[in-house]
């Protein structure tokens, strides 16, 4: 079949991706200025930064049970994190919840790049609406441990099933 197709016969329809250039005027468009728990606390770091930007705090729970806290880059795209405290292994699946309340962050769909961790979520408004969200793996060392606006990713699985 044509590339205009599917396995199964479906069109294609292509998806408009806007790169935005990393400049100081555009920074609202590529980082998250407000991340919410699901019973919204703030989860904004201002103590631990990057590249001047606040990051993002969160608790984890090894599957030994240990517990520690982090914060990511709140830039879209960014791998950069910091341990506060615990211990972060390699390959290591957690549970990521909130440093505040330590409710479990929902999860959106599994990761589709290295398949045995899982997408969740932490909402970008006070609203706690997913399609204001984003999304990132709780396995520790893949690559969509970075995070992304959870519409990339529904609209992915979306194409993925078509």
């Amino acid at each position: 079949m044509s590339e205009r197709f599917s396995d199964s016969g479906m069109l294609k329809i292509p998806t408009h991706v806007e790169e935005v250039e990393d400049i100081p005027e555009n920074s609202e468009k590529i980082s998250v200025k407000e991340a919410y728990c699901p019973n919204g606390h703030s989860l904004m770091d201002n103590e631990h930064t990057f590249n001047g930007m606040p990051g993002i705090k969160m608790a984890f729970i090894r599957p030994n049970e240990e517990k520690g806290v982090f914060s990511v880059s709140s830039k879209i795209g960014d791998l950069s994190k910091k341990t506060i405290s615990g211990e972060i292994v390699e390959g290591e699946k957690v549970t990521l919840c909130c440093p505040e309340c330590s409710a479990h962050f929902p999860v959106l769909a599994q990761c589709d790049k290295c398949k045995n961790g899982d997408m969740v979520l932490i909402y970008l408004s006070k609203e706690l609406d997913v399609s204001d969200s984003a999304s990132f793996c709780n396995l520790f060392g893949c690559p969509n441990t970075m995070l992304i606006k959870s519409d990339t990713i529904i609209r992915a699985i979306a194409r993925d099933t078509l």
